[in-house]
């Protein structure tokens, strides 16, 4: 069996809707980019060929939210959940919605109960940042104690951040400055304790927990520095709250999906760090070559084939995205 827990979606519903508002180069991108982000009978057909049992829909380009008015995002999230909870119902063993919350306010609040309840969708997407606020800003925090209380997951997707004029040129804002938002997002779930205050938590990172992985030991290293001695060198500012336990302890906590492009190379630093029960088959589809239909294949073979016990092999292709999402315990087909 296998679930591709980060798969794309973006109904043609919401274009329209949000063509409407707010026309933007990013959503001319969707009308002109892979028909699967709203072509359901073409989704299937792709997905019937190559052996993908589920996909779990994620609304894609999360900047066509940057810039709009808060009336108007909350008018349109509504339409967002509701056209991705309609898109999966159409075959709904086959498809999983996830809703999105582009922001966090009283309104959305109440929206999180819509898309928990009424709308049966399966978890919700936030951004990496928030209008440019961190996500452990004030802001966010009751969506994390509901969610925890519901154990309901969250996805994190990244978004666009301001840091270079010229981030832009060559893709370098997606391809480079993403990775590096999502572990800018981890690190202030981590440092700023949300962890700690919901150690049940779950959250869902893009392509492998971004540099976390990767740069275990740096965090550990100035993880020994204590936050009195960089004040003193005139570094650091105001420090988060004490963490119980060492933070590479907390990172632990997040699911990630196992994007890497095909490379086995980096799905075992990603898996030897969160462990196997923490890394879920994602595929970023349909975004990439030919239609947006490589990528998920590099992906389903690497996973295939890379060495690991057939144990881990199940847990990362279906298992993992069973228990997180609570859905039943099926042998694979």
């Amino acid at each position: 069996m296998v679930i591709d827990a980060y798969s794309h979606v973006f109904p043609q519903r919401l274009i329209d809707a949000l063509s409407d508002v707010k026309p933007s180069a990013e959503l001319a991108a969707l009308r002109a980019q892979s028909k699967h982000n709203f072509e359901h009978e073409r989704r299937l057909a792709y997905m019937d060929q190559h052996g993908f049992d589920i996909q779990v829909l994620v609304l894609a380009r999360p900047p066509v939210w940057l810039g709009m008015e808060r009336a108007d995002i909350h008018r349109l999230t509504r339409v967002a959940n509701e056209s991705i909870a309609e898109f999966a119902a159409r075959r709904p063993d086959r498809f999983l919605g996830v809703g999105v919350l582009p922001v966090v306010d009283d309104t959305m609040m109440a929206e999180f109960e819509r898309i928990h309840g009424e709308l049966g969708l399966k978890g919700v997407l936030i951004f990496s940042n928030i209008e440019g606020k961190p996500l452990d800003d004030p802001s966010m925090w009751p969506l994390y104690e509901r969610a925890a209380a519901v154990d309901f997951p969250i996805w994190i997707h990244p978004q666009h951040a301001n840091y270079y004029p010229w981030i832009r040129k060559d893709v370098l804002d997606r391809v480079l400055a993403w990775p590096f938002d999502t572990s800018l997002a981890m690190a202030r779930l981590v440092y700023g304790g949300v962890f700690e205050r919901f150690p049940s938590i779950k959250f869902v990172t893009h392509h492998m927990g971004g540099m976390i992985p990767h740069f275990a030991n740096r965090i550990a290293a100035f993880a020994e520095t204590s936050a009195e001695e960089y004040a003193k060198l005139g570094l650091g500012g105001e420090a988060g709250p004490k963490l119980t336990g060492s933070a590479l302890d907390h990172f632990r906590h997040f699911y990630n999906d196992c994007i890497s492009n095909g490379s086995p190379e980096a799905v075992t630093v990603a898996v030897n760090f969160f462990g196997a029960d923490h890394v879920l088959f994602g595929t970023d589809f349909p975004f990439g070559p030919d239609n947006g239909e490589r990528w998920p294949l590099d992906e389903l073979r690497t996973i295939k084939t890379m060495p690991m016990s057939e144990d881990d092999r199940a847990r990362i292709l279906y298992r993992n995205a069973q228990h997180l999402m609570k859905l039943p315990a099926t042998a694979p087909r």
